[in-house]
C-alpha cells in the first residue's frame, strides 16, 4: 500500500469515528456552546449544531484533496519542470504531502471541537 494511501486512510478513519462519536453523544452535548475564543476564553456562543457543521467542512476538505491525491495527472497536468528527478517522484511527494495536510486539519478540527463532546 502507497504511503499517501494509508495516511489520507487515517484522516477517514478518524472523521468517521469522530462521526460515530458525536453521534452517540450529541444527545448529552449543550444546548449552547462555545464556538469562537479569544485570548480571554471563549466570547462567541452558537448551538451544538455547528459541531456537525465542523464534520461537514471537513468532509468537503478530504473530497476535494483526495481528488487531487486519487487523480494527480488532471491536478498537476503534463509539465516536466519538476524539482525532483522525474515526474512521477514529483506527483508521489505531493500525494503524500497533501496526505498529510488532510491528517492534520482532521486533528485540528476534531480537537477543536471534541472537548465540546466529553
Amino acid at each position: 500500500m502507497n504511503l499517501h494511501k494509508f495516511i489520507f486512510g487515517l484522516s477517514v478513519l478518524l472523521l468517521l469515528a469522530y462521526s460515530l462519536f458525536l453521534g452517540i453523544k450529541f444527545s448529552s452535548v449543550q444546548e449552547i456552546i462555545p464556538i469562537h475564543y479569544s485570548g480571554e476564553g471563549p466570547d462567541g456562543f452558537g448551538s451544538k449544531l455547528f459541531l456537525w457543521l465542523q464534520v461537514g467542512l471537513n468532509s468537503i476538505l478530504l473530497l476535494l484533496i483526495g481528488l487531487i491525491i486519487w487523480y494527480p495527472q488532471k491536478a498537476f497536468g503534463e509539465k516536466n519542470d519538476y524539482l525532483e528527478a522525474s515526474r512521477e517522484n514529483a506527483i508521489k511527494n505531493r500525494q503524500i504531502f497533501l496526505s498529510v495536510i488532510s491528517l492534520v486539519v482532521t486533528l485540528i478540527l476534531i480537537g477543536l471541537s471534541l472537548k465540546e463532546i466529553i
